[in-house]
């Protein structure tokens, strides 16, 4: 889920950033500043230029709120958070952070001026602030517009979740993780993770993984029992997300579900805890990790009391469930840690900078008796400057060490992903379509002989079955469409060159 650069009157405002996080099961969302339009200027993502008429006392957007400074952020400089009533959040320089802060609709740009002067101690006039709120904050929906149109534009990001729906409002969320963020003080983890440790113990020393497994396979209403305490394990871990966003001060919005690529997934809205500090953020992405191993010493607990072979095999997937979000290189849990370590909070979106920046650097030595010409900057070793926008600037050095890692990891990871993708679909789909038609055929047979859990499980083992298929031809589609917008970007670039 990319910056900020300053200069005397035109500061270049972060583009916007997708709701942090997106807790999912296949999916623990979504942060990062993503480029909408391009980091040397914000427009209308239709290429229209924004509003040029500034209302005479300017006034934020209905709804809008100021998270403050970014703390713990490896950019090079400050970066400041708004979040609109959209729940989409705008990365702004401390420029236009003051500005916005100032723009009550009791100032006019004049007083909105001095007032800055005063905070930055920086001199600005009426007409810096006039085009920067023309310019810059209002093409972001950031500040109302008079007519009464205010533009909300939304970042783009790669591998987000779609069609989301609420399952629990944020005053529901807020109760409920005001009741589970006591779990998170040091003692009570502590405690719980020895806890884990020892029920592991028990429950793997005393019984069979396989014979749990044998038993659930050969009973299809177990599988329904599974697939019902996999989605409990699987809510109570969004829970955890907002539970450790509540304990660290930010206030958790949403739990709700929708889908991540075709699998459905739930997800937390704790867009919030960009206004925590560093170890704050880190709960948070840990919190759901955190809740897996809760849910497990309930399972347990259940386990012990009844004997019920089919709760081990519960035990064991919540667990591989709480690896599996580890994984960086999509948005699970995993690529939030690592994003929120570096303090960048968009990874994908630097993923083509850090990568070009690795590459070797053709260096184009000035003949001598020549003078050196250089665009806009001069070296005094008369070699013409590397494109800034090969590397990934505006990041400090330890971020840059971690974003450029995580790069030449992820980056031949997902190519060697699609490449396997593209290679077995069609081996995919004709043993899926067979599966399926296996399925439904008992399903038929189990509803004839008057077995309608039978049948109703058979129902749902077919529409799993289908779910992978579906998901990897609407990846395929989805990377069909990403390079037709590309060429298409391209020739229209050209066009206008």
């Amino acid at each position: 889920m990319t910056e900020s650069t300053r200069s005397s009157t035109r500061p270049t405002t972060m583009p916007p950033v997708p709701s942090k996080p997106d807790r999912t099961p296949d999916l623990t969302d979504i942060t990062g500043v993503t480029d909408i339009t391009g980091v040397t200027g914000v427009t209308d993502p239709t290429g229209v230029p924004g509003p040029t008429e500034v209302p005479a006392r300017p006034s934020r957007a209905d709804g809008l709120a100021l998270l403050g400074e970014f703390t713990g952020s490896g950019l090079a400089r400050p970066v400041f958070l708004a979040r609109r009533a959209d729940g989409q959040v705008v990365a702004l320089t401390e420029l236009l952070a003051h500005i916005l802060e100032a723009a009550d609709g009791a100032r006019d740009v004049a007083a909105i001026a001095d007032r800055v002067t005063v905070v930055c101690a920086r001199r600005m006039s009426g007409a810096d602030v006039a085009y920067l709120v023309a310019d810059r904050l209002m093409p972001l929906g950031l500040i109302a517009s008079e007519n009464g149109v205010t533009p909300a534009p939304r970042a783009k990001a790669l591998f987000t979740l779609a069609a989301r729906h609420t399952l629990l409002p944020a005053p529901a969320v807020h109760r409920v993780s005001r009741v589970f963020a006591m779990l998170f003080r040091p003692a009570a983890v502590a405690l719980l993770l020895a806890l884990l440790v020892v029920t592991d113990v028990w429950t793997f020393g005393r019984h069979s993984v396989r014979d749990s497994a044998a038993e659930v396979l050969a009973t299809p209403a177990l599988i329904l029992v599974v697939v019902g305490l996999a989605l409990a394990g699987a809510l109570f871990h969004e829970c955890g997300h907002a539970a450790a966003c509540h304990y660290g001060g930010a206030r958790p919005g949403v739990i709700g579900f929708g889908m991540y690529l075709v699998w459905p997934a739930f997800f937390t809205d704790v867009t919030d805890s960009y206004r925590l500090s560093r170890l704050g953020r880190l709960r948070t992405d840990l919190g759901g990790i955190y809740f897996n191993g809760l849910f497990v010493l309930l399972l347990a607990g259940a386990l012990a009391l009844t004997h019920a072979g089919v709760l081990v095999t519960a035990v064991v997937l919540v667990h591989l469930d709480a690896i599996r979000q580890l994984a960086p290189f999509v948005r699970l849990d995993g690529y939030y840690i690592v994003s929120d370590l570096a303090g960048v909070p968009d990874l994908f979106n630097r993923m083509g900078p850090a990568l070009r920046a690795t590459l070797p650097r053709r260096r184009n030595r000035v003949p001598r008796g020549r003078p050196a010409r250089s665009a806009g900057r001069s070296r005094p070793d008369g070699l013409t400057p590397p494109d800034i926008r090969s590397r990934p600037d505006g990041l400090t050095r330890p971020a840059r060490i971690v974003v450029t890692a995580w790069a030449l990891l992820a980056a031949p990871l997902i190519l060697v992903n699609l490449v396997v993708l593209m290679v077995s679909v069609p081996f995919v789909l004709t043993r899926t379509t067979r599966a399926m038609w296996d399925y439904l055929g008992l399903a038929g047979r189990a509803t004839r002989d008057g077995k309608l859990v039978t049948a109703f499980a058979e129902v749902v083992s077919a529409l799993l079955v289908a779910l992978p298929a579906g998901g990897m031809l609407f990846v395929l589609f989805l990377l069909a469409r990403g390079v037709l917008r590309a060429v298409r970007a391209h020739r229209e670039g050209c066009r206008r060159g």
